[in-house]
């Protein structure tokens, strides 16, 4: 009930925050209907790290998350008020489980948000605005961190609560499949971002032409 009420929660402060954001212009309306469907079957579409079994506190498979490419794209409050309706749809969806839902919801997507969305204004405020900056920060750099620190509190989690079946045989294997999975994840989104800059840069909210374009 705890992580029911407490992805709920999250939920409404999301669509509190971003009432006034881009979730309601008109023009985006298909991109967050593209974005939804899309990330809710790459969430089905994965392959599992070693030793996971489903009496993990979190299943964290090979598969793309996508938390910081939609934060990326239209900030953190609203991603994450996407990542919910994601969740229904991807996780609810097939499996039915409520609790499995909003452990997934809170657990790969908005703690993965928070970390890109921490890297975003870190990067935004030390480093110059150069469109290869904004590409590499926001895009592959967010998202390789997110997803690794991320694993590493999951992971973290799991030894506290002595939950031992996640990778404890072969914890080696498990933080390298980590740095992989880390790796892919920074590769698609900075990929995906770099592509959107150039055929549709309106729809990155982290992109100011005037800025990016006189630098």
């Amino acid at each position: 009930m705890a992580w029911i009420l407490s992805a709920t929660a999250i939920f409404l402060l999301g669509v509190y925050k971003s009432r006034h954001g881009v979730l309601l212009q008109p023009r985006l309306r298909n991109i967050f209907i593209s974005s939804i469907l899309l990330l809710a079957l790459a969430w089905n579409v994965r392959a599992h790290l070693p030793n996971s079994n489903i009496d993990n506190l979190i299943d964290l498979s090979f598969h793309f998350f996508g938390a910081s490419l939609l934060v990326a794209l239209f900030g953190f409050w609203s991603a994450i008020t996407l990542l919910f309706i994601v969740a229904l749809i991807g996780v609810f969806g097939i499996s039915g489980d409520l609790v499995e839902t909003s452990r997934h919801y809170v657990l790969v997507s908005v703690i993965p948000a928070l970390f890109a969305c921490g890297v975003m204004k870190a990067v935004q405020t030390l480093l110059p605005k150069h469109l290869f900056i904004l590409i590499l920060g926001n895009g592959y750099l967010a998202a390789f961190i997110s997803t690794f620190a991320t694993g590493l509190l999951i992971y973290g989690l799991q030894q506290y609560f002595q939950i031992t079946s996640f990778g404890s045989s072969d914890p080696l294997g498990w933080f390298l499949g980590l740095l992989v999975l880390s790796f892919m994840e920074g590769s698609l989104s900075g990929m995906l971002l770099a592509i959107l800059l150039v055929y549709r840069p309106q729809w990155v909210s982290t992109y100011q032409e005037e800025q990016y374009m006189s630098a």
